[in-house]
């Protein structure tokens, strides 16, 4: 009993860490929302519209994940800098969030011009139906204009998670997925004497919603005189090329490993799901359910990754060893409490997606898979807080990069495609190379934890 009291009283004195990831998964809950929302709103004009906003949302989210990237990359040493305190630390913070604000809206404007100029070619790559293409560039024309918007959001966000104050941007958030529902059923089906446009009005929608969340979060931070609400493009001048330099580096990996990750998931679903199309259903079912559970995970590591910021920025070596301990404690606790929560409510949530009386074999498959995807949560959750959470909090963002390609790219894939159409392994150990991906990702990590070579202190090198 006294070692369960212990642990108690240890997740009972992690408030700070919860109090930080609990907004940061809502929001990453919430952007996962919003892909949903126009496919769904869109499933009563025609299944062409599905097809053509769901190829069109595979291109718009490696494109936002390349930006979350450089966010997050920005926030990990904004976090140092919060950490260091004073005047140097406020000047340093503001400093690197300047920077990230820059490389996202640069990122954005190139990722613009394939989106508004080129859609159709862009389309072309995922299908050879024309209608689908001419559709899917009509919604894409209009969302381009989103990625400048999402370049601000993301990029104060970052900031205000490294001040220890994810909730204004989260509260942004939920306006916006709010107002996006509103319009797309204004505009979609032509309510109020509004015309009915289809998917184009879910694109015009996402854009009006994607604006107003944009503008309030900027007011909100003018009228509260929010420290960075003194955030301007002229100030880009006086930067240091040195500062540039290091919050550069350091996003551009995170932005890299953030699209490196996804790509890898998007393969290994294709690969699986390509040669049976009730695997294929199967991967489809799961994957809303373990990006709701992710949300969760994605929030403690980026909550334990600004607290690991912090310490590092602050060369509080001891409380460091301490908050590193804690976090991939609590990481571990909250992995197993997902995935008892998951598997108490295997049956009603399958039961959402499927409606026949007999079961399929799509939903056989469905049940099989979800307890594997149920207990990998454990695993993910603290291979996710050392990767994110610590060793790229404290500065070792290629080593990183590194490890997910490794265990990704060059592990998981290869053998995903070997076992499936060279030896036509069982669906069941197909999807469980996922627990060996994570399991190693997380010996590996554990193994430089342990060699203290990943902590830097770039807040200290920036002027």
């Amino acid at each position: 009993m006294s070692k369960f009291h212990a642990m108690r009283s240890r997740l009972l004195a992690n408030g700070p860490l919860f109090a930080l990831a609990l907004p940061v998964a809502l929001q990453t809950a919430v952007f996962s929302s919003k892909s949903v929302v126009d496919t769904v709103m869109l499933g009563g004009v025609g299944e062409l519209e599905i097809a053509a906003v769901g190829l069109a949302a595979k291109a718009q989210m490696i494109i936002s994940f390349f930006i979350i990237g450089l966010s997050i990359g920005g926030g990990q040493i904004a976090a140092q800098c919060f950490g260091e305190k004073g005047t140097a630390g406020k000047k340093k913070l503001h400093n690197t969030v300047l920077i990230t604000l820059f490389l996202s809206l640069v990122t954005a404007a190139c990722f613009f011009i394939l989106l508004f100029i080129f859609p159709e070619a862009l389309m072309a790559v995922g299908t050879q139906s024309s209608d689908v293409i001419v559709k899917g560039a009509d919604y894409l024309r209009p969302i381009a204009f989103t990625l400048f918007c999402f370049a601000v959001t993301s990029s104060l966000a970052c900031g205000l998670r490294a001040m220890h104050q994810p909730g204004i941007a989260t509260k942004v958030s939920l306006i916006g997925v709010v107002l996006n529902l509103f319009l797309n059923w204004l505009l979609i089906f032509g309510h109020w004497g509004m015309p009915a446009m289809g998917i184009i009005g879910a694109a015009i929608g996402t854009l009006i919603s994607a604006v107003v969340e944009c503008l309030l979060l900027i007011s909100y931070l003018a009228l509260t005189k929010h420290p960075l609400a003194s955030i301007h493009p002229a100030q880009l001048v006086t930067l240091k090329v040195r500062d540039i330099q290091i919050v550069g580096k350091l996003s551009m990996t995170a932005a890299i490993n953030s699209v490196v990750w996804a790509g890898g998931l998007f393969a290994f679903h294709a690969i699986l799901g390509y040669r049976d199309a009730d695997l294929l259903v199967a991967l489809s079912v799961l994957a809303p359910l373990e990006a709701l559970a992710m949300s969760l995970l994605i929030g403690l590591a980026t909550a334990g990754s600004i607290l690991v910021g912090n310490k590092v920025g602050a060369n509080q070596w001891g409380e460091l060893a301490k908050t590193v301990r804690s976090n991939l404690l609590v990481s571990f606790a909250v992995g197993v409490c997902s995935a008892m929560v998951l598997m108490t409510l295997k049956a009603p949530l399958i039961s959402l997606f499927f409606h026949s009386e007999t079961p399929s074999d799509a939903q056989t498959l469905a049940l099989s898979l979800y307890d594997i995807m149920a207990f990998s949560l454990v695993i993910k959750s603290v291979s996710m807080m050392l990767i994110v959470g610590v060793l790229r909090a404290g500065g070792d963002a290629s080593f990183c990069l590194f490890t997910d390609i490794f265990a990704q790219w060059i592990v998981l894939l290869p053998c995903a495609f070997m076992l499936t159409y060279w030896l036509q392994w069982p669906a069941v150990y197909l999807f469980g190379l996922v627990l060996v991906e994570e399991s190693l990702k997380m010996i590996v990590c554990l193994w430089r934890l342990k060699s203290g070579r990943w902590i830097r202190n770039l807040a200290a090198a920036m002027s």
